[in-house]
């Protein structure tokens, strides 16, 4: 009887202690995020009507691509009929982008060249990345086809003791190494 009591409280202790450690690393991530939000302000695009399909109906801040030949998918958006609404497929090309700046990504439909203006439409921290969701401001004209709409997803890998810390400044220069806010042109 006492040994399962012990035992009891062990694994109390234990969950007590599990519980104050993931909510503050949640919160730092959370504020991590929150300030990264602030800084890189999200976009909303217009898929609603197919004429202005991809439009930025609310910009937020405008980057400016650092790199030559980075991949991009074009916009897809569905319907599943006449009466639904339609849906932005969601389908970006990855762009791995490593602490040191280098880049490695998976083949898209086409390349963005340096310059091209970028709006953030979503982005994620987790506990080793930052994810950026971009898209591009205006249509990318193709050689080989119309204009389209360009969606990119950047992967900033960062040390998990970064993002613990809530170390915002180094993960801001490592995207700035690849995407610049157009206003600190």
């Amino acid at each position: 009887m006492r040994r399962t009591v012990s035992c009891l409280r062990v694994l109390l202790s234990v969950l007590v202690g599990v519980a104050t450690v993931l909510p503050s690393h949640a919160s730092t991530l959370d504020s991590a995020r929150d300030a990264l939000s602030e800084r890189y302000g999200l976009s909303r695009i217009d898929i609603q009507n197919p004429r202005t399909e991809g439009y930025t109906a609310n910009r937020g801040v405008v980057l400016l691509l650092r790199a030559d030949g980075v991949p991009a998918k074009k916009l897809r958006v569905v319907q599943t009929n006449t009466k639904s609404p339609r849906f932005h497929v969601r389908d970006y090309a990855p762009v791995e982008v490593a602490p040191d700046g280098r880049l490695a990504g998976t083949p898209g439909d086409f390349m963005l060249p340096k310059g091209t203006r970028l709006v953030v439409l979503d982005l994620k921290v987790e506990k080793d990345r930052v994810r950026l969701f971009t898209h591009t401001l205006v249509r990318v004209l193709l050689a080989d086809g119309p204009a389209v709409y360009g969606c990119t997803e950047f992967v900033f890998r960062a040390d998990p003791d970064l993002l613990a810390r809530g170390d915002v400044a180094a993960l801001q220069d490592q995207i700035d190494r690849v995407l610049r806010r157009e206003d600190a042109a």
